[in-house]
C-alpha cells in the first residue's frame, strides 16, 4: 500500500500540462508514451518543431512545462543562445526544459542563463527528466548531479601554480584537447579518439572558445600552461 501511496505522489508532483518539441519523431513518442504510462492523470502534448508549437499556443491552453530538444545545436552558441532567449520568452508563463546532445558543463549554464529551469543532456535517463519535471513544477532549478561535480572540479583550489587540464574540460574534450596540444590533425584525432571528424572540429570549437583563442596554433600554446596528470606521470 505504502508502495501504491509513493506512486501516486511522484504522479501528483509532475506538472498536469506538458509539451515535448522535438524534429526526432521516434524520440519524441517514445518520450510521450513513457510519460503517459507515469503519469496519466497529466495532459502531453507533442510538436515536431518550435513553430509548430508557438502556433498552437495562439488557441490552446500553455504547458505548465516544454521540453525542448534542441538536439544537435550546441547550447552556448550565440544563434542557438538568441534562438532560445526568444522561445523561452515566448513560452511565459511555461516553464522550458532543454534537452541536447552536448554534456558540456557551459551549456548547461547557457541555457540556465537564457531562462531555462533545466538543462538535460540526451545520455540521461528518464528519471533524471522526471526529476527536472517535478521540479520545474515547484518553481525551482535543476541541475544534474554530474554538472554539478563538473561546476565542482572548476572551481576547486588548484594544488600547483598551474590550472589543471582535467578540471577545465569536459571528458570528451580532454582526449581531444590532449591530442591538439600535440598538434595532431582533425582526422588523426578522429582515428585516434573513434570519433567522426565532424565531432572532433565541434569539440575543438569548444575548447577554442573556452580558452579564447582564435586559431589552433593559439590554443595548443595555452594549452601548454595548463598541468597534466597523464604527463605527469609519463
Amino acid at each position: 500500500m505504502a508502495a501504491d501511496d509513493d506512486g501516486a505522489a511522484v504522479r501528483a508532483a509532475l506538472p498536469q500540462r506538458i509539451a515535448l518539441v522535438d524534429s526526432q519523431a521516434l524520440m519524441r513518442q517514445c518520450v510521450v508514451r513513457s510519460l503517459e504510462a507515469i503519469c496519466p492523470s497529466s495532459v502531453i502534448e507533442q510538436y515536431a518543431s518550435s513553430e509548430e508549437w508557438l502556433a498552437s499556443t495562439k488557441s490552446a491552453e500553455p504547458a505548465h512545462v516544454v521540453i525542448y530538444n534542441i538536439s544537435e545545436s550546441i547550447a552556448s552558441a550565440s544563434s542557438t543562445k538568441e534562438h532560445l532567449r526568444g522561445f523561452i520568452a515566448a513560452a511565459e508563463p511555461s516553464k522550458v526544459i532543454v534537452l541536447s546532445r552536448s554534456d558540456d558543463v557551459s551549456c548547461v549554464l547557457d541555457a540556465i542563463e537564457c531562462g531555462a529551469v533545466s538543462y538535460i543532456s540526451l545520455g540521461s535517463n528518464l528519471d533524471e527528466l522526471l526529476e527536472a519535471l517535478r521540479i520545474a513544477a515547484s518553481g525551482s532549478i535543476f541541475v544534474q548531479r554530474k554538472s554539478l561535480l563538473a561546476l565542482r572540479s572548476l572551481v576547486k583550489p588548484q594544488t600547483d601554480g598551474r590550472p589543471r587540464l582535467d578540471s577545465f574540460f569536459t571528458e570528451r574534450q580532454l582526449a581531444v584537447a590532449r591530442a591538439l596540444r600535440r598538434g595532431l590533425a582533425n582526422k588523426t584525432i578522429a582515428y585516434e579518439l573513434n570519433l567522426c571528424e565532424s565531432t572532433v572540429k565541434v569539440h575543438i570549437r569548444n575548447i577554442m572558445r573556452k580558452l579564447k583563442a582564435t586559431n589552433r596554433t593559439q590554443a595548443a600554446f595555452k594549452l601548454n600552461a595548463f598541468s597534466d596528470t597523464e604527463n605527469d606521470s609519463e
